[in-house]
């Protein structure tokens, strides 16, 4: 009885106010919490419209160099501009900026971007012991094309980090600007979605030619073998032949489509032969591109072999039909009579929209 006495006084007159106590705690802190967030969601609306009201101005305003000066100043003195979350969003702002309207004089964004310190801002994310903010810092300054930045970012493209280092690679061949024959010396593989980047920042920035290129198609790292291949074909480079005919013997298959891709666009005819030679041997989508390139280097010796793969009824035949409509338009017209399935893909190849 004394026991049961004792456990509901400890109840009733500690533990449940303890209890009450605790709930209303965590009531306020949640209150506060969305009150702190209302008001912050306030000030960056705020500061928001006050920085995109700044921007095209100075950008687009016609301001002498004194004149923007004294403008960034003004500005300056209105905004909490030495605060670290309002330089996240001036800089966000610019990116943005940047990102939606083409031809703006890199220049002014250098100047902003310096004025308000952002690159010693970004630079601060590259000493961050956490990778995340390593990445934010090269992102920031690759976004806003910041090309004192390359030398720094140059000791990151060998991180132990392989992502890390693959938007370090990125963002140094953007901003450097220089012979991308530096390649030949990473070690790891990166994605597809790389290559392609690396192609595009050679097109936007009229990259020159590597001077290495040829040592890209005999590298043992199967990343640079076929950013080697890709650029082949956008520098239309013939001279390495030989080196692209190799290609077709690798251990690889992404690396021979490449090369079936690379001897089709570069028109190296005497090389229809060697593609040939390998059809049998290789994967469905290596056999559909050795077909398609064969529709830009092939000719009537060739005619034989497309027309039994298109009378097995095969997977690509769609493509084998092409390929022959481009090499002998006849031929395939003459294989399509008293034959409905041919006559059906003859049909498709004559729609354009179906090209």
């Amino acid at each position: 009885m004394k026991t049961s006495v004792f456990f509901e006084t400890l109840v009733i007159d500690y533990f449940v106010p303890v209890l009450m106590i605790l709930f209303t705690s965590v009531v306020v802190l949640l209150f506060l919490n969305r009150f702190s967030i209302t008001i912050r969601d306030f000030k960056n609306r705020k500061n928001k419209r006050k920085i995109n009201t700044f921007l095209p101005e100075i950008i687009y305003g016609g301001y002498s160099e004194l004149k923007a000066n004294i403008e960034i100043e003004k500005f300056k003195r209105s905004v909490p501009h030495i605060k670290f979350w309002f330089k996240e969003l001036l800089i966000s702002s610019m990116i943005e900026f940047k990102t939606n309207l083409k031809g703006l004089d890199g220049q002014k964004f250098y100047n902003i971007y310096e004025a308000f310190s952002l690159n010693k801002h970004s630079y601060s994310f590259l000493k961050h012991p956490i990778n995340f903010y390593k990445k934010k810092g090269i992102y920031q300054l690759q976004m806003m094309d910041y090309k004192p930045a390359a030398k720094q970012l140059e000791h990151y493209m060998f991180h132990a980090n392989q992502k890390l280092s693959a938007n370090a690679l990125l963002a140094f061949i953007m901003l450097s600007g220089k012979d991308i024959s530096f390649l030949i010396n990473i070690d790891y593989e990166l994605s597809y979605a790389k290559e392609i980047e690396i192609l595009g920042i050679c097109k936007t920035r009229k990259l020159r030619r590597p001077k290495l290129l040829r040592k890209f198609l005999t590298s043992e790292n199967n990343f640079i073998v076929r950013v080697g291949l890709h650029l082949v074909v956008y520098y239309n480079a013939s001279d390495l032949e030989s080196e692209i005919t190799n290609c077709i013997d690798h251990q690889n298959p992404v690396v021979r489509k490449l090369a079936y891709v690379a001897l089709g666009n570069l028109f190296l005819v005497e090389k229809a032969d060697d593609m040939l030679a390998k059809y049998n041997n290789e994967t469905k989508a290596n056999q559909t591109q050795i077909i398609m390139s064969l529709g830009k280097i092939g000719d009537q010796n060739h005619l034989e072999f497309l027309k039994n793969r298109l009378l097995e009824s095969n997977w690509n035949e769609i493509e084998i039909a092409r390929t022959i409509q481009s090499i002998d338009s006849e031929f395939l017209t003459s294989l399509s009579f008293n034959n409905q399935r041919i006559e059906s893909l003859k049909r498709h190849t004559d729609e354009p929209l179906l090209k």
